[in-house]
């Protein structure tokens, strides 16, 4: 599998048969370069701009938007229920946790977590992770130390962080620089393949 990253929350998963999906597609307000992918399946956490903009995804994609579990281009591909906010969707609705089972790997891609997982499914979704897409910015999703704290829980053998500003976003979030401190991350490139043998740790990948 290839991982590569597009912005904000947006990820290219390239399976080993050539098959592709894209996780929580952004629109053009973001800040980011204009989104332009091809892919045959598009997962999206929740429905606000920054994430389910399906038109920037070219090829008659599978939409991927809602809760349970299907097989798909030779991948398991479960969305778990969540929510967006710390007091259960009253602020800012729902998230679902998209569990990525392919290639012998195991992807976790957090959306818009808000909050420490406290159902069954939700850590049975984060646990014996390969890799962790994880939200860092705060205010919309989890914070840094909250990120941290997730991933001291469920160690997985990679975390990657996400949705943080920088000088392509300007959202009122913060930037990596604490989780890089607290975690020790390293700046990887911004596509990396994926085995069972990658390297472990926490990371950020750049444009």
């Amino acid at each position: 599998m290839k991982l590569k990253w597009l912005g904000h929350s947006c990820f290219q998963l390239t399976l080993d048969n050539g098959k592709v999906l894209v996780t929580d597609p952004y629109d053009d307000s973001v800040g980011y370069p204009p989104l332009k992918v091809r892919a045959d399946a598009a997962l999206s956490s929740h429905g606000h701009f920054d994430h389910n903009c399906f038109a920037a995804v070219e090829g008659d994609p599978v939409i991927l938007d809602a809760p349970g579990s299907r097989e798909l281009f030779g991948a398991k591909i479960t969305a778990v229920p969540s929510f967006h906010d710390d007091q259960r969707g009253a602020k800012r609705g729902q998230n679902l946790i998209h569990l990525i089972e392919a290639d012998g790997l195991r992807v976790a891609h957090l959306g818009d977590l808000g909050h420490q997982p406290d159902t069954e499914a939700q850590k049975q979704a984060l646990s014996n992770l390969d890799v962790m897409l994880i939200p860092i910015g705060g205010y919309f999703t989890i914070d840094t130390p909250a990120a941290v704290a997730l991933i001291e829980a469920f160690k997985p053998r990679c975390a990657v962080a996400m949705h943080f500003s920088n000088a392509y976003c300007h959202f009122p979030i913060s930037d990596e620089a604490e989780f890089a401190r607290l975690t020790g991350a390293k700046y990887l490139p911004n596509e990396v393949a994926l085995t069972a043998d990658s390297p472990s740790g926490c990371c950020m990948m750049a444009l």
